[in-house]
């Protein structure tokens, strides 16, 4: 365990879609291995249109020997967009972070594969620098030279 990780808990939050499928197994498998270096709980908040895809990823977590995870199915109204689902999703992992003894929040959608030491690295900029978010930016989909303004790859304190 490096000294990064000494008295930080750390809470991996997602939301998470059906439409995320074609991502799903594979972003588990790098969480598994994240989890493997990293003691963090795991929280997924699924606001698929139904509880049918809760089911499905917790066969993906079987499968990848993910063990200590969490999914919360929440009701959207689907047809308000990924915006609302997405804010919704946001704010029970908000709400977790703020009920529990959790130092940070590590936001990680579940398109984003990284490497292990990913959190690690996050961990030392915040402590180097005394921030209380620290964002991995990353570059539009739809144009390259944009940044993506998003939690995609984030710690919050």
């Amino acid at each position: 365990m490096t000294s990064n990780k000494v008295n930080m808990k750390i809470l991996i939050g997602t939301p998470i879609h059906q439409v995320k499928d074609y991502c799903m197994e594979r972003w588990l498998k790098n969480v598994a291995k994240l989890l493997e270096v990293y003691p963090a709980d795991f929280l997924m908040v699924d606001n698929s249109p139904s509880l049918d895809y809760v089911e499905k990823v917790k066969k993906y977590c079987k499968k990848l020997g993910v063990k200590n995870y969490k999914i919360e199915h929440i009701e959207v109204r689907q047809e308000n967009g990924e915006d609302e689902r997405i804010g919704r999703s946001r704010e029970v992992i908000r709400q977790n972070v703020l009920s529990k003894d959790i130092d940070a929040w590590f936001s990680w959608e579940c398109d984003q594969i990284i490497p292990t030491k990913s959190l690690d690295k996050l961990i030392a900029i915040m402590r180097g620098g005394n921030f209380m978010l620290v964002a991995h930016g990353s570059p539009g989909r739809v144009v390259q030279t944009e940044a993506i303004a998003a939690f995609g790859i984030t710690l919050i304190k």
